[in-house]
């Protein structure tokens, strides 16, 4: 990975005060996040949903991006230096796991969206069992985040709405307990994300 602090930091200053100024954006329990490598595991309505995490977070962390996006000459240069990986949703291939298993081998913070892509309602989807094999296989804690607002600012295939306030609420770590191996303990500990996700919207 071709992470540059300095840029992602800037890039990180200017969307928060972005939100801050246009979204009066506010979060609540930022301060909790352990050290070491880690997954925040937000829900999924917005193109805001990835800065709006990540605005909130002091630290570098990573993203998945459409593998589409890393044209040259900006896209190859700009989506790296700010801790984008790039992936093929339709054909998700073995490159984009080694990036994302190198990213928290070296205790790096990924945002990963358990729903896979943006929900069309606003509703909760149903995980996929990908964030479940990513804990397992790494023994990473998964942190549940509920971003409230986002899709009221910038719903799918929508207009950007100005002002609208939103919320983003980091829950507390959760850690894999099933058997590495089995399919259905991915799928089991995806689901128990989202109903922590669903459960953080009452804060």
């Amino acid at each position: 990975m071709k992470v540059r602090p300095f840029w992602f930091h800037c890039c990180r200053l200017l969307s928060y005060f972005f939100f801050r100024t246009f979204h009066f954006i506010r979060s609540q329990g930022v301060e909790s996040l352990p050290p070491g490598p880690l997954i925040l595991a937000p829900n999924h309505a917005s193109y805001f949903d990835p800065p709006a995490v990540g605005c909130n977070v002091p630290r570098v962390t990573y993203y998945l991006a459409r593998h589409t996006l890393f044209a040259p000459p900006i896209g190859s240069w700009l989506l790296p230096s700010i801790g984008s990986i790039p992936v093929n949703q339709e054909s998700p291939g073995p490159s984009s796991l080694k990036n994302i298993f190198e990213v928290l081998k070296n205790k790096g913070t990924l945002v990963l969206f358990p729903e896979g892509a943006r929900n069309t309602d606003g509703h909760l989807a149903k995980a996929e069992p990908g964030i479940g094999l990513i804990a397992a296989r790494t023994g990473t804690p998964v942190v549940p985040v509920h971003i409230i607002g986002s899709r009221e600012a910038l719903p799918r295939g929508g207009s950007w709405h100005p002002f609208r306030p939103i919320h983003v609420v980091y829950g507390k770590p959760m850690h894999f307990t099933g058997d590495p191996k089995n399919r259905g303990d991915y799928q089991k500990f995806a689901d128990d994300i989202m109903s922590a996700i669903a459960n953080l919207k009452n804060f």
